[in-house]
């Protein structure tokens, strides 16, 4: 369902992704709203589903999980072993993004872990597990950008609804 977006949703919103921590006088006082009408449009884009979540972005690296790799999965066409093998990586903690796929490969997998043994280890499970074809596994050296928020940030100042 789409959300139509005014300009005071739009400035809450980007005011929002640039610092979740900014309060509600805050963001009146950068919209040039109350604080009263910033919580209650908040209500309403959480309530719309349009905000999911408030959280924070940690650094990894400091938590000794700096090694991130990518991992495509061709699994067996068992419909039942699918559903396993779905349920297992959605709670593995290493994995931070899981997507089925269209097209030669069935998911795609990001995993953090702290080195390269936990990264072998992750992947001969995944082998172990019965339901696994194939694999292709690529490992990040260096992250040139990071910025989940960018297109949606992008979207806000364009203008229209999302």
């Amino acid at each position: 369902m789409r959300i139509e977006l005014d300009e005071n949703d739009k400035c809450i919103l980007k005011g929002l992704l640039s610092d979740g921590r900014l309060s509600y006088s805050e963001l009146g006082r950068q919209c040039g709203l109350s604080r009263q009408t910033v919580l209650n449009r908040i209500r309403r884009l959480l309530e719309g589903g349009l905000i999911k979540k408030f959280s924070m972005r940690l650094d990894a690296e400091k938590l000794g999980l700096s090694f991130k790799a990518y991992v495509l999965i061709i699994a067996k066409p068992d419909k039942v072993l699918r559903e396993e093998l779905t349920e297992f990586l959605k709670r593995c903690r290493c994995v931070t993004q899981l997507h089925l796929l269209f097209g030669r490969f069935d998911f795609f997998v990001e995993l953090l872990v702290r080195d390269k043994a936990e990264l072998t280890a992750f992947i001969k499970s995944l082998h172990a597990f019965g339901a696994v074809e194939r694999t292709e596994t690529f490992m990040v050296y260096e992250t040139l950008k990071h910025e989940p928020e960018a297109p949606l940030l992008a979207v806000l100042n364009a203008g229209g609804g999302i």
